[in-house]
């Protein structure tokens, strides 16, 4: 049996021990500054051990390591995720940009082009109208031309040779022979004019319509 003097000094020291380990949770709670350690350290009847003690502190400060390695994590996709937005922003700008340039170019173009067709509708018009008073003027002439002719022809077959008829008949058929061609000529050319004032008013409409 142990004395029971050897059994208190056995029970002081055990009581020291404990109360030097639990100074010692305390004071290292107190250098990490560490809440957790610390409330451990106040725990009433829970001593913990010294080797105990460091072993909290080492989970802890895993822990803590892989919340901070989780934070830098983040911080790093969210900078990628902020340069990528940045990048694709600026693409974005440079095509707008391209795209604004080619609209004005555009723009430019299609303001030439109308002007162009504004001074060709301008000079067709006025063909137009110079063909069609031409043609109006010669069509009178014509008729009267073509009369002569026949009337000519029927009396000269009714009454046979006649000088003074044949003469007409020759200078009515020698006019016909200049008017003829010549009428034909500004019937042609009013007929392509007239294709292109529709042509061209074709394309100021839809220049027109693009614009709006």
């Amino acid at each position: 049996a142990v004395p029971a003097t050897e059994q208190g000094e056995q029970r002081r020291q055990r009581a020291a021990d404990s109360e030097r380990d639990a100074q010692g949770v305390a004071q290292l709670a107190a250098q990490k500054e560490n809440p957790i350690l610390l409330g451990v350290a106040q725990l009433p009847n829970k001593p913990l051990s010294w080797t105990g003690a460091l072993a909290l502190a080492a989970a802890i400060a895993e822990k803590e390591a892989a919340v901070r390695r989780g934070l830098e994590a983040e911080r790093r996709r969210e900078e990628e995720e902020a340069a990528e937005t940045a990048r694709k922003e600026a693409e974005a700008a440079v095509e707008l940009e391209r795209q604004e340039g080619r609209m004005l170019r555009h723009s430019q173009d299609q303001e030439y082009h109308q002007s162009l067709l504004h001074d060709q509708m301008k000079d067709l018009t006025a063909r137009q109208q110079a063909l069609r008073t031409e043609l109006e003027a010669a069509a009178p002439e014509v008729a009267e031309n073509e009369n002569s002719l026949r009337n000519a022809q029927q009396r000269l077959e009714r009454f046979g040779e006649n000088p003074r008829l044949q003469e007409e008949i020759s200078r009515s058929e020698a006019r016909l022979e200049e008017l003829r061609p010549r009428c034909a000529d500004l019937e042609q050319e009013l007929s392509e004019v007239e294709a292109s004032i529709k042509n061209n008013t074709e394309l100021l409409t839809a220049m027109r319509a693009d614009e709006g």
